[in-house]
Order: structure tokens, then sequence, then C-alpha cells
């Protein structure tokens, strides 16, 4: 449907198109129609007639579902920006979420911290050691199991991100 419209917007430019609506609108309904050429059996001409009338009425028929679909696309933008706008915020808590814990495991005993990092969920883990000073994760992954360590090790060389210091 929108490729035909798109034919028909190149073939008349819009000023011509509300120009022409303008003057049908502007015409009175008992304006002379046009006459049935002497040459034209009366069957036909009904026929002619009832096809303009068909073809009158599809289009504007057509007119009314754009404006419905443009109307829906416009809907359709705004809401993806307020979803935009909401993920983007929650990007936003998260990431002070997580440099509260950076915080707050920085703050703990290397040793405390291991156990709790080493029950936390991995991606968390790797979050919260890839945010705190090369130091302070040294120590808390000196306490964590071996094999948890090298696993955070792994995901932490895999990190393209880490937390930005602000």
């Amino acid at each position: 449907m929108v490729e035909s419209s798109n034919v028909v917007r190149s073939v008349v430019t819009p000023p011509q198109a509300i120009a022409a609506e303008a003057e049908t609108k502007d015409k009175p309904k008992t304006a002379a129609k046009p006459s049935k050429p002497s040459n034209m059996p009366e069957a036909d001409w009904k026929a002619l007639k009832a096809k303009e009338d068909e073809l009158a009425r599809k289009e504007r028929s057509l007119r009314t579902l754009e404006q419905n679909l443009d109307k829906k696309l416009a809907e359709l933008n705004s809401l993806e920006k307020r979803l935009k706008k909401m993920i983007a915020d929650a990007d936003v808590l998260k990431d002070k979420k997580i440099k509260h814990l950076v915080g707050v495991y920085t703050a703990m005993k290397a040793k405390q911290a291991a156990q709790v990092i080493e029950s936390l969920d991995t991606d968390l883990a790797v979050k919260i050691l890839s945010g705190m000073r090369g130091r302070s994760a040294g120590a808390i992954l000196g306490f964590v199991t071996p094999k948890k360590a090298a696993k955070l090790s792994e995901e932490l060389t895999r990190l393209q991100t880490p937390l930005e210091e602000k």
C-alpha cells in the first residue's frame, strides 16, 4: 500500500493534489457532470461512471488508511524514543548500583569480599572486580577458590567496556 502511495505522490506533487482536492471541495455538488459522449452506449457510460465512483471511494479510503498509518507510525516512533530513554535510565541506574557495590567490596576485607564474590553470579562479580583498582581486585581474587578465580580472570579479559571512573 505504501509503495502505491509513493507512486501516486511522485506522479502528482502535493501542491497539485491539494489544489485538485480544493477544487473538488469548492465546487457545488450540483455542478455539471461530464456529459456522455454521443457515440457511447448508455450501459457503457453507466459502467464507466460506476467505476469512477468506485475509484473515488477507494481513493478516499486509501487516504484515510494512509493518515491512520502515519498516526500509528508517529505513535511507534514516540514509543521507541520513550523505550530508549527508559533503557538508558535503567543502564545509568544499574551502573550507579554497580559502582556502589564496587565501593562496598573495596571497603571490605579481602577475605570477606572473596567469600561473597565466590557466591555471586559470574557476570556481576566480573563487573564489580572490573570497577576496582587492580590491587584490591587481586587481593580479593587471592582468597577466591582457584577454579572460580580462573573463571573470573577469563571473563575479566573478555570484558570490553569496564566501568568508567567518574
